[in-house]
């Protein structure tokens, strides 16, 4: 019990003294924080490639009867509005009892729900199984705020572009499992005939991912630390403890806080100190500790410092405004800035939904209605150049350009590259002739290579500065509401851009097909100006101390 006391009677000071033991970012960590991004990421389009005949199987109809295509949609989607409703709850529990629990949480759910699937024969098993992984969608944003925790000036842009690079790579890889390994025993009968993947065959890609969700489950436990201490989570067993404390207890734990923190404070104005932050700490708590024991008779060390200090406290509420326990907290940056930061990230999610929606429609739509009439190889080969583009980009550019440029800079960069990738679309057409062979395909290698570049410069910028304008509020639910409103995008805005390129196609067969593109770049482009105060406002200042956003 007199440990438990200790701990909740620490003073503001001491535990910013623990703060500094914090972990720091290390490679390991990274690579860890990349594998749960990963597998995240690989579970939202796994069942892309296979989902069409995985319904049209289980209904016993063609897959191009309408029945099909609304339970598709509906499976799709699934996953997206759990991400929307279930992203603040694990945001919440993250500051509730700590980063660690929940990623591992996560991960286990991820191990679990594709099982699930892969043994569904019925319909009801594979909503039941979507919604189970929809729910353990959470890791996404606990990630960005661990990473956020353990992040400085001089590694903060490289890390969140590879988190960033860690979420493409698992949109793509998650179709090609998805794609070449359902249907095992039909592609290797002399493998899988006659075994469990004949009668289920789209386990095989379930139980990969589901082995390396536990995999990566594995190494996070042993690797990874704790970067929320104790005495700033909110979680049930904290409570406790402090409701078990006496009465008289808990107003000498708040005094001797509100004391420290006034001192802290005047610490700050007097001039002529050479100690450093860390000494300041324990100059302060020993002070706070020895007040009791002190002889008048002995002249004590930081005398000078803490007759300044106890005068200042006395000279009344003018001169001090200590911040209590129970004050609100606030955005150190403000409300507005942090809003708008959100809505950044808001709208290049939705630019990249509606992108990636419309580019797989008019990528395939028959040559007849002015399209590509591109198959799922071509397109293949453009998603694995798109994302050579984009690992080059992050490992090599991305961090060096933020350093020289900053983060406001390489932001608005990243847009006008999204903005002119997608708005060349016309053009593309124009050259795309099967007589120029294989060069027809330059104008879509150079879109895809704009649009990644874009990419990988604006989410890992959004992500930056998220956890900049998050000081002051708890970090953990700051990134869950950000990744639900992402989650709410990537819900509406592929079947509404469907919409316009149908009503665009019905005004006119030619043109019409791109009513939707600039739909979509003028509306995200609208809310990126919008947001575009908050992002020089925030970009402009330092990453915030562990302390800054619980």
């Amino acid at each position: 019990m007199a440990n438990t006391r200790d701990d909740d009677m620490r003073s503001p000071t001491s535990r910013k003294y623990e703060d500094s033991t914090r972990p720091k970012l290390t490679t390991r960590t990274l690579m860890v924080l990349g594998s749960i991004n990963l597998v995240d990421c690989i579970g939202v389009n796994l069942l892309t490639p296979y989902v069409v005949s995985m319904v049209s199987d289980f209904l016993d109809v063609e897959s191009d009867n309408d029945k099909v295509t609304y339970y598709v949609g509906l499976i799709v989607g699934l996953y997206s509005l759990c991400k929307f409703i279930f992203s603040p709850f694990w945001g919440s529990m993250s500051d509730r009892f700590g980063r660690k629990p929940v990623l591992l949480l996560g991960l286990l759910g991820s191990a679990i729900a594709p099982i699930v699937l892969g043994l569904g024969t019925n319909l009801t098993t594979i909503f039941v199984a979507r919604a189970l992984d929809g729910f353990f969608c959470g890791n996404v944003g606990v990630t960005r705020t661990y990473l956020g925790e353990v992040v400085d000036e001089s590694n903060e842009a490289k890390s969140f572009g590879i988190l960033s690079m860690c979420y493409s790579l698992g949109l793509l890889i998650g179709p090609i499992l998805g794609g070449y390994l359902v249907y095992p025993a039909r592609s290797a009968p002399s493998i899988f005939g006659d075994t469990i993947f004949e009668s289920f065959p789209f386990l095989l890609p379930n139980l990969i991912y589901s082995l390396f969700a536990l995999l990566s489950w594995t190494v996070a436990a042993i690797c990874l630390k704790e970067t929320l201490p104790k005495h700033e989570r909110t979680g049930c067993c904290n409570r406790m403890r402090k409701a078990k404390m006496p009465p008289r207890m808990q107003t000498q734990a708040s005094q001797r806080t509100v004391k420290s923190l006034a001192r802290l404070q005047t610490l700050r104005t007097l001039s002529g100190s050479t100690l450093s932050a860390p000494e300041v700490f324990v100059e302060l708590e020993e002070s706070d500790s020895s007040d009791s024991s002190r002889s008048p008779d002995v002249e004590q060390p930081s005398s000078t410092i803490s007759s300044s200090l106890d005068s200042s406290e006395n000279e009344g509420s003018g001169t001090v405004s200590p911040i209590t326990p129970n004050e609100s907290r606030k955005p150190t940056l403000g409300y507005l800035a942090l809003f708008q930061v959100i809505a950044a990230l808001c709208a290049v999610s939705s630019f990249f939904s509606g992108a990636t929606q419309l580019l797989i429609l008019l990528l395939t739509m028959p040559q007849s209605m002015h399209g590509y009439a591109l198959g799922p190889k071509e397109i293949g080969v453009l998603q694995n150049f798109s994302a050579a583009v984009l690992l080059v980009w992050q490992l090599f550019l991305y961090g060096p350009l933020v350093k020289r440029f900053g983060l406001t800079a390489v932001f608005c960069f990243g847009w006008a590259c999204t903005v002119l990738a997608q708005g060349l679309f016309p053009v593309y057409n124009i050259w795309y002739s099967e007589d120029n062979g294989l060069w027809r395909f330059v104008p879509l290698c150079f879109m895809q290579a704009l649009t990644s570049i874009g990419g990988g410069s604006c989410y890992p910028t959004a992500f930056a500065l998220i956890n900049r304008a998050a000081a002051g509020l708890p970090r953990g639910t700051v990134n869950g509401w950000s990744s639900s409103g992402t989650g709410l995008c990537r819900t509406l805005i592929p079947p509404a851009v469907s919409l316009l390129l149908t009503w665009g196609q019905y005004i006119n067969r030619g043109w019409g097909r791109y009513v939707s593109v600039y739909i979509v770049i003028l509306s995200t482009t609208f809310v990126a100006v919008f947001a575009l105060p908050g992002i020089r406002k925030v970009g402009s200042a330092g990453i915030p101390s562990a302390t800054a956003g619980k």
